[in-house]
Order: C-alpha cells, then structure tokens, then sequence
C-alpha cells in the first residue's frame, strides 16, 4: 500500500518555509532612525577610574515601534581612544516618536590627566579653580530591528561653559 502520508510531510515542510519566506519579502523595510548625541559628561571619578555618561537621542521616523539591540562607541579625549560606550539598557523608540538612551564609558584618570595636558599644550582656556575643556568625538553604530546598522558620531568640549 502507498503511503501518501509519507510523501506529503516533506512537501509540507517546503510549502511552511515557501510561505513563511514569501510573507517575510512582503515586509516594509524601516527607514533610517536618527540618532543624536544630546551630552556627554563626566559622572564620577572613584579611585583610578573615571566613568563617562552619554545621552542619545534616538528619532524614529517609520510607523511601527523600533527596538535598539546594540549602540557602541568609540570615545576619543583630545585625539586619542580612551574608551569605548555601550548601552546601558535596552530601549524601544514608539511608532515615529522618539525616546532616550545611557550610554557608559569607563577609562582610567592617568588618560584624562593626559588628555588635560593635551588641551593644555593646545591652549585651552582655564579658569581658576576649574578643569580645562576637554575635546571629545565620539563615533559609533546603533544596531535596530534585527541587523539595521545607523553611524553615528559627534565631536564637542567637555567643561566647557554651557557645554553639555
């Protein structure tokens, strides 16, 4: 006796994946989320390491509700390294509204002693009683929605008057 049985789960194996991958085609791609460096800051200093805050503002444009898998960064003080950020918790950005993330650095003080020295030698203003500005650039990616891969980066001062 013929077993039909036998012969349909294959083909209904390939029918299931036919489908599935034909209704995965069929999905509106995103559009590009923006991301926006709001501040960067230095939160605290505690033994011989300095831990850095950073704000990013993420904007998204498209009308379904956008995870944030990953945001890493590369922090530059004066031209050099000296940390890279993550995320500190996921994020879900509404339906074309926008939502804020932490970012945290860590790095050791004898690099901001450095980076101090190096503006310094650029001519940095210094108040009295105060730190010389810092410049900063930070360059990274945010990773949505399964793989959607947005650069990013921002160059500023930190301590500067009214500097974020």
């Amino acid at each position: 006796m013929f077993d039909f049985a036998r012969l349909l789960r294959p083909l209904a194996v390939v029918v299931v994946a036919a489908t599935l991958a034909a209704c995965a085609s069929l999905g509106v791609p995103l559009k590009t989320p923006k991301i926006t460096v709001q501040s960067v800051r230095l939160d605290r200093v505690q033994d011989a390491q300095a831990f850095f805050g950073i704000t990013v503002s993420l904007a998204n444009p498209n009308a379904t509700p956008v995870d944030v898998q990953a945001v890493n960064v590369g922090v530059a003080i004066e031209g050099e390294v000296v940390a890279t950020a993550q995320l500190a918790a996921p994020v879900r950005v509404p339906a074309n509204g926008a939502a804020d993330g932490e970012l945290l650095a860590q790095t050791g003080v004898d690099v901001l002693v450095h980076a101090a020295i190096a503006a310094m030698r650029r001519g940095a203003t210094v108040a009295p009683g105060r730190p010389p500005t810092l410049r900063y650039t930070i360059e990274g990616t945010a990773v949505f929605n399964g793989g959607l891969t947005v650069p990013f980066s921002r160059s500023g001062e930190i301590g500067a008057a009214g500097a974020p």
